[in-house]
Parts: structure tokens; sequence; C-alpha cells
């Protein structure tokens, strides 16, 4: 359903016993939507917890995006909407860019966000897309379409928007064959119900993409950030995923003071999908333990 929330309308997605455990997921892209993640969890997570998940401003079912938006306003809507709902408090479930908005949330409002869960995160982005175009460029190199691809990894230092939309157009270069750098071997025809709907609905991805890579704050590292997490926190990295780096798993496990890695090692980008059964039992356990 479309509720009203901070000037716009957010589609929010409830399911599950309403005295249960709530959760909010948190979705990726930037621009990815909800609709993906409900397909293979809403019905098995909202089991035993009170799933709420909610399509960005901007994205999928919710209005189409007037004016730009940051990070933050995000956190602010998700705020504004834990009001509305009359939640005092809850978990958080972040996937790729969703986790980077869970880890600020988590951060901001140690006292609301009981749990937090981050799967395949984006924390930093030199790293990520780093870490994208090494993964993509064996089948760039296969397609003869490598040129100059390498030079994109020369820079080490800090991270820029143009960087950023540097790594990306080179992966856009892979065309319909770009989902295989983010699927384990044995999820190959693996298909995202998202992509069959309507073409106006899936374009608000990119038009939310083009604002938030500009806003301020996209492109800071919240590897700081991990440190001062007090809650307890469950990271779910995929073997195949090419999104979170070795750095970033490294520093949540120094730098979480209660986190828990779990590592799926035939799985990629889409732990959720590609191992569903066993992912909503780790995080049905997790949270209600």
């Amino acid at each position: 359903m479309l509720m009203e929330i901070r000037g716009t309308n957010l589609y929010v997605d409830q399911r599950g016993p309403s005295n249960a455990p709530a959760l909010l997921f948190l979705h990726g892209g930037p621009g990815s939507g909800t609709y993906d993640f409900l397909s293979f969890q809403g019905d098995a997570l909202s089991r035993h917890l009170h799933l709420i998940a909610v399509d960005q401003r901007g994205v999928q079912h919710s209005d189409p995006l007037v004016g730009e938006v940051t990070e933050h306003d995000l956190i602010a809507d998700f705020e504004a909407l834990r009001e509305v709902l009359g939640i005092d408090s809850w978990a958080i479930l972040g996937h790729s860019f969703g986790g980077r908005l869970a880890l600020r949330y988590a951060v901001l409002h140690p006292a609301i966000v009981e749990r937090v869960i981050f799967e395949n995160p984006a924390w930093d982005f030199e790293l990520v897309t780093r870490n994208l175009v090494q993964a993509g460029l064996p089948l760039l190199r296969e397609l003869g379409l490598a040129e100059g691809v390498e030079e994109l990894l020369d820079n080490h230092g800090p991270m820029t928007v143009e960087i950023w939309q540097e790594r990306i157009s080179a992966l856009h270069r892979l065309g319909d064959r770009r989902m295989e750098i983010y699927l384990g071997p044995g999820s190959r025809d693996l298909k995202l119900p998202a992509d069959d709907l309507p073409d106006e609905i899936q374009s608000r991805a990119g038009r939310f993409a083009e604002r938030i890579i500009r806003s301020p704050g996209f492109v800071e590292s919240l590897l700081p950030l991990l440190s001062q997490v007090p809650q307890p926190a469950l990271l779910i990295k995929g073997g195949y995923d090419p999104v979170t780096s070795p750095t970033e798993i490294t520093r949540f496990q120094q730098d979480v003071r209660n986190g828990t890695y779990r590592y799926f090692e035939a799985a990629g980008h889409f732990v959720h999908a590609e191992a569903a059964d066993a992912y909503t039992a780790l995080v049905t356990e997790f949270l209600l333990v």
C-alpha cells in the first residue's frame, strides 16, 4: 500500500504477525526496489517476523522522485515510517546499497535499531567498484570489450562520482550478460521477477541513481562507522558476490564488537534468492535469539 511519508507516497509492504519482532528491509541498487526480495523471502520471513519492506522514495512502486535525494533523506523516511506504523524499535536488514543505509541507520539511531543484518553490503564505493570491475574483467576480455578497463583500477585515491561512473559504465558493456558476475555457478539461470515489471516502473531506478550518486556523502567511505555499531550485527556474504570486498569483510570482523559473519560459498550477490531456505533460517534465528 502507499503511505504518505515526508511529502511523498512510499510503497510499504507489511507481512506477518503484528506482535512478532519487526524487521525493516532496506533494498539495494541504488534504486532496485523491494519486489525481488519479497518474491524470494517475503512469505518465508513473515512466518515468524513482522516484515516491513519499503520502496525508497522515487523507486519502483513509490511515487516518482521529485527533487534531490540523499542517504540521510532515506533514513529520515524510515524513521518517519516507523513512527506512523507505531513501532517502538525494529531490526533492519540491508542488501547491497541497502547495507550502506543500514550501517548509517544503526549508528545514527542506536536506541531504535535493535539488530542489524548486512547482506553483501557496499560500505566503501572505491573498494566496491574496484571489486566489481575485477570480477567483470574476465568476461569483458572474453567478449573483446576490455579496452581501457584495466586503467580504471589504477586510481587508489579518494572515491569520486566520476570514478563511480567510469567503473559502472565499463560493466554496462556486458549488456545482458552482466548478471553473470553477480551469481554463483549453480544460480546462472536465476531470473529476477522485477525484470518483468512495466518499463515505467523499472525506469525509476535510473532516475533515482542519477540523483543520489551526486548527493553529499554518497562517495564517502563508511568503514569508520563499523566501530560505532553497538547492536548485534550479522554480515552475510556470498562466495561469488562481486560487491563486498575482502577489506570490508576484514574491517567488519575487526571493528564490530558484537558481529557474526556467515559465508555462503556457492551463492553470489543474491544470497536471499540463491540459498533461500538457509537464508530464511539464518535471519530468523539471528532475530529470535
